[in-house]
């Protein structure tokens, strides 16, 4: 789980530019799907309650009017599996019909070709394979350890013993899971997309010795089977820890969710501290308790509700769109009326040389050059963003004032630019400030939503970025030279 996510392309599978079209009404939309009481269905990759003839959920909240679609997979009681596409329109209640009109099974009478001795192959090896992830598919992330002391009072605070199983989302090198195993005697499950955390993660479990209680899986922790955790450890943007939310209400009463430096919005921790590292820096824990149905936690309403029975939100994509690919980490945008107050508190005119370190989609370099006119680069390590980039300087005419590079942003020299804006993990901040204090005396430094640990900001300004993004975002602004705290 050490890691920190540079951006995100949808919040709950809704597309951006649906999210930043003009303000209207987000309504969630109630679906009735009728299938044999036998029949499995899944729909957006969810599991529906098996309630029958009828089975019923809610979307998350869309916009009204506008035609949305879901994949659904129907597997009935004979193996027979039927896929389907479904178009509903938001705030419009819809109901649809799959129990009759089955596809034919498959005819089984045929022999199968005789196969080449060389090309039998152990069955449990092509499963294996099936569920690998694809191979050359690079997180959008920087690998970010959890601080030691910080583990330690993750694990403190829910009450871990030899009788729970730790799950960790986003596993890094492990040291959750290892420190669990090692400290209480607690079965572990590491989770990871990165092969090169899967390995470090690995190593950490040979050399420590844990290898009885402690499994690392490489796969996307949000189409991980959680339900074996009794603890679930995490360490995500608050975007995905939203996203996270319909999983984490599935998990048994009692279960314990802790998250480091990151809420659940308007879920209410029942604990909540402030932990100091080696280096003086704070971080905040959170603590949540999943209560059985009709009970309260700690206080009232302060732990995460339960799963409704009968409904449950799933994923969804508007009409149009092709499916992403969904990793563990998601590209996470900065909404545009943030990207606005960033360059305005910034002060940029066109003299300036605006830089944006881990820039995704290059929102913020093109809204500099075209509303400023300034010069701008956008620097990201990821080639699918890099493209992204190039494509939005090139759609909005502004080739001429932007470039974009692919580069290591810790490698990036900055003195060039008047203006930094970042926004990156608070031990990501922290890992820049020797770049940035060789920017020239007077330049600007713009950060959303984290702060630069150990400097001071010279203003804060809170920011609604409108409907659909669920919280309001945070800009701090400061000046070269960064001034330390007292």
């Amino acid at each position: 789980m050490q890691r920190v996510i540079l951006a995100l392309t949808a919040i709950l599978g809704l597309s951006v530019t649906a999210l930043l079209a003009q303000r209207t009404i987000l309504v969630s939309t109630p679906i009735t799907i009728h299938v044999p009481a036998d029949a499995r269905v899944e729909i957006g990759g969810y599991a529906t309650k098996s309630t029958g003839e009828t089975r019923q959920f809610l979307t998350p909240p869309v916009h009204r009017g506008r035609q949305y679609t879901y994949d659904v997979v129907i597997t009935y009681a004979d193996g027979t599996v039927r896929k389907e596409v479904i178009t509903f329109v938001g705030g419009q209640p819809a109901a649809f019909d799959f129990r009759v009109a089955r596809p034919e099974p498959k005819k089984t009478e045929q022999k199968p070709p005789v196969k080449k001795p060389e090309d039998k192959k152990p069955a449990e090896k092509k499963a294996e394979e099936k569920k690998r992830p694809p191979e050359g598919r690079k997180p959008d992330v920087i690998f970010v350890p959890t601080p030691q002391p910080v583990v330690e009072k993750m694990l403190e605070l829910a009450q871990v013993t030899n009788k729970d199983v730790v799950y960790d989302l986003g596993c890094g090198d492990g040291r959750i899971v290892v420190t669990a195993a090692k400290k209480y005697g607690a079965r572990g499950k590491g989770i990871d997309l990165d092969p090169e955390r899967i390995h470090e993660s690995r190593e950490n479990v040979r050399k420590n010795g844990v290898e009885k209680l402690v499994t690392i899986e490489q796969a996307d922790l949000f189409q991980a089977d959680l339900s074996e955790a009794t603890v679930i450890t995490l360490y995500l943007l608050p975007e995905l820890n939203l996203k996270l939310r319909p999983k984490l209400q599935k998990l048994k009463p009692g279960t314990r969710i802790v998250s480091h430096d990151f809420d659940m919005g308007d879920w209410k921790p029942d604990k909540h501290i402030t932990v100091t590292d080696e280096n003086g820096l704070e971080h905040d824990v959170y603590l949540w308790v999943i209560r059985e149905p009709g009970k309260t936690g700690a206080g009232q309403g302060s732990s995460l509700p339960p799963q409704q029975d009968e409904r449950v939100f799933v994923l969804l994509q508007e009409k149009g769109q092709k499916p992403k690919l969904k990793p563990d980490v998601v590209y996470v945008p900065t909404p545009q009326k943030v990207v606005e107050k960033m360059l305005e508190v910034a002060g940029v005119t066109k003299d300036d040389v605006v830089y944006d370190l881990g820039c995704g989609d290059g929102r913020i370099v093109v809204t500099a050059a075209r509303k400023y006119k300034c010069k701008a680069v956008g620097y990201d390590i990821d080639p699918e963003r890099i493209k992204e980039s190039l494509e939005n300087v090139k759609k909005n005419g502004v080739e001429d004032l932007v470039k974009i590079e692919q580069r290591d942003i810790f490698t990036v020299d900055v003195s060039p630019a008047t203006v930094v804006c970042l926004y990156l993990l608070p031990n990501l901040n922290a890992k820049l400030v020797p770049q940035l204090q060789k920017m020239k005396p007077g330049s600007r430094v713009v950060t959303h939503d984290f702060r630069i640990p150990g400097y001071k900001h010279i203003q804060e300004f809170e920011v609604d970025p409108g409907e659909g993004f669920g919280r309001k975002h945070t800009v701090y602004l400061y000046k070269i030279p960064l001034e330390k705290e007292n």
